[in-house]
């Protein structure tokens, strides 16, 4: 059976073209930041496979884990580059401030109703 395309594509294209206008969204973290202010963290939208990913964490080692895996996987500077990777992962999980580590992370996998209502 053919796929039946709607003008302008089908809905592969569309569903790609939506997450594709997304906009990287920006959050300041002044607990990491210095004298010229906070820090300024980059963020894409989450896709399905990192969500599997956390998923698939989150059920063998626990809210630090899956915590820090968040970070690892979605901080970015201005220039795309990744903030962290897997050789900081133990130190955000010892060395770093619970509570900030928390609300970024929050931060990060939140989603905006407002976004929702747009859609």
């Amino acid at each position: 059976m053919a796929a039946a395309k709607n003008g302008g594509g089908g809905a592969i294209d569309r569903a790609v073209a939506h997450f594709s206008a997304q906009e990287i969204r920006t959050i300041e973290v002044p607990e990491w930041g210095d004298d010229d202010g906070p820090l300024v963290i980059y963020v894409e939208p989450f896709t399905l496979r990192e969500q599997g990913r956390l998923h698939k964490a989150s059920n063998g080692g626990g809210d630090a884990t899956v915590l820090a895996d968040v970070l690892i996987m979605k901080c970015m500077d201005a220039e795309g580059n990744k903030l962290f990777d897997l050789g900081d992962k133990r130190a955000l999980q010892t060395k770093v401030d619970a509570g900030v580590l928390a609300k970024l992370a929050t931060d990060i996998m939140a989603v905006d109703p407002e976004e929702l209502e747009k859609n």
